[in-house]
């Protein structure tokens, strides 16, 4: 009766344990395959969370463009996500001309933007606070 309870008692500790390793294969599978069919042009994220876009593949490694004309190399495997197909994409994120709608005038400070927002720079008093901010010292 009691060798009874004791497989019991493994089998009750052996079955999550294998359904996640299973789990986990199917996941690692589906990533490999991801990694395996990556294209230039393709969007996509690393286990690092920098967001790029894909400019060559090679067998281990992957260029990836981080910034307008900045490409680094990175491992294959640290890709494991795509986050948008290649053809027909549009950029996420649209450049936004907002010099003119400064109702506070051109490089002049605007409490509502916030200290850290770049229209607040445009005039320094040669020191490197915006004009109008507060003394901080």
């Amino acid at each position: 009766m009691d060798i009874l309870l004791l497989l019991f008692l493994l089998v009750i500790l052996a079955l999550p344990t294998i359904l996640m390793s299973r789990r986990q294969r199917a996941k690692m599978a589906e990533i490999q395959k991801l990694q395996d069919a990556l294209q230039p042009g393709d969007r996509v994220v690393t286990t690092a969370g920098l967001h790029a876009i894909v400019v060559s593949v090679s067998e281990d490694l992957v260029d990836l463009e981080i910034a307008p004309g900045v490409v680094t190399s990175w491992e294959k495997m640290s890709v494991v996500r795509v986050v948008a197909p290649a053809a027909g994409s549009a950029p996420a994120v649209d450049q936004v001309d907002n010099t003119s709608t400064n109702p506070f005038g051109q490089g002049a400070w605007n409490p509502d933007l916030g200290q850290n927002h770049p229209e607040n720079f445009g005039d320094v008093d040669g020191d490197d606070r915006p004009s109008g901010a507060p003394e901080t010292r």
